[in-house]
């Protein structure tokens, strides 16, 4: 694979990893919000996260509109890579390392994201 075709995707995974880190805080402060029981702030927060999460949206665009611009086996290789496979090449040990920070972070999200659901919804939680 082209190191320019990693290099792509390593700088779409670095500014999903940064929409996440934003999407974190964000929950955290909703947490606090909930804990301090300030529904101004909540209803405040909630929308301040639409606005990463549809950055979320296009980065994941971007990368697969670049996937679908590569060589099929190019592109095999890069959604293994996104999907977390280990780097077998030195050139793409950046790129699987982002994303393992990335779907770690995203794990941490979907914990308190089911938190915080859980103390918004009460028993109509979406998680069960």
């Amino acid at each position: 694979m082209e190191a320019s075709t990693l290099l792509d995707a390593h700088v779409q995974a670095k500014r999903i990893y940064n929409l996440l880190n934003e999407v974190m805080d964000v929950s955290r402060q909703m947490a606090e919000a909930m804990d301090r029981n300030d529904q101004v702030a909540i209803q405040m927060l909630v929308s301040m996260r639409e606005e990463p999460i549809h950055k979320l949206r296009q980065a994941r665009r971007v990368l697969k509109e670049q996937r679908e611009a590569l060589e099929p086996e190019t592109a095999r290789r890069l959604t293994q890579l996104l999907n977390g496979e280990e780097a077998e090449t030195e050139a793409e040990a950046p790129l699987a390392a982002q994303v393992g920070a990335n779907r770690r972070l995203l794990a941490q999200i979907l914990e308190l994201d089911q938190v915080l659901n859980r103390k918004m919804t009460r028993e109509k939680s979406v998680y069960k």
